[in-house]
């Protein structure tokens, strides 16, 4: 598959996933950031070149120019923080450029760099839209096709990364959207079963025996 062919096909399911999110969850939809500037990508991927000798994967840089990442939004009810707007994807909260690179030179580069030689960078981040948490997913640009893809990174107990469990970014969009759209798929288990639930206007992903602390109902009852 060609370059070009991956990027349609990544901006292609991005706008069904956020017309779903327009329909069904305007609190996440709102937490959507317009388009990244060109300069501010093109910053970026030079500062990581310049560091680490690797660009952004083109699938990121497609999806930037079209939404820079995510926001806080208010989303009335939601007094505890039971839910958060902006994640709306099961493996964590979409980085914008900067916050992507952010993550990747945190510890780095250098003799103090936890993925030594490791071609990625983090596209969503569990717990920080800054890109400061300690766990999330990658995605890999890599000229080994063993590593290149969508997995997992963490700092929790040391430099982690898992091996690719989807071939692209695209991949692990379908997937998410198949799941939203069926209730069925090949994310459901590598989402470590967690559903999507709708909650106060926001996509959750949630164990259903755990609920929320808020009114909440599963996308599929």
């Amino acid at each position: 598959m060609s370059d070009q062919s991956e990027i349609e096909q990544v901006t292609a399911v991005w706008d069904r996933l956020t017309d779903w999110l327009a329909e069904w969850a305007p609190a996440s939809y709102a937490s959507l950031l317009p388009p990244a500037a060109v300069d501010v990508v093109t910053d970026a991927e030079a500062r990581l070149m310049h560091a680490l000798d690797f660009g952004f994967p083109p699938e990121l840089k497609a999806l930037w120019r079209v939404c820079g990442g995510v926001q806080d939004v208010e989303v009335p009810g939601n007094e505890d923080y039971a839910v958060w707007a902006g994640s709306f994807l099961p493996g964590g909260i979409f980085l914008g450029p900067e916050a992507s690179l952010w993550q990747r030179l945190r510890f780095g580069p250098g003799e103090d760099d936890l993925w030594e030689g490791a071609d990625f960078v983090s596209f969503l981040d569990a717990e920080d839209p800054s890109g400061s948490g300690e766990r999330g997913m990658y995605a890999s640009w890599s000229t080994d096709p063993t590593l290149r893809g969508v997995g997992k990174w963490s700092t929790m107990t040391g430099p982690e990364l898992s091996s690719p469990a989807w071939p692209s970014v695209t991949a692990y969009l379908e997937a998410v959207y198949e799941l939203l759209q069926t209730g069925g798929g090949p994310l459901l288990e590598t989402a470590a079963e967690k559903h999507p639930a709708l909650a106060l206007g926001c996509l959750a992903w949630i164990y259903p025996d755990d609920g929320l602390e808020v009114p909440w109902r599963p996308v599929h009852p």
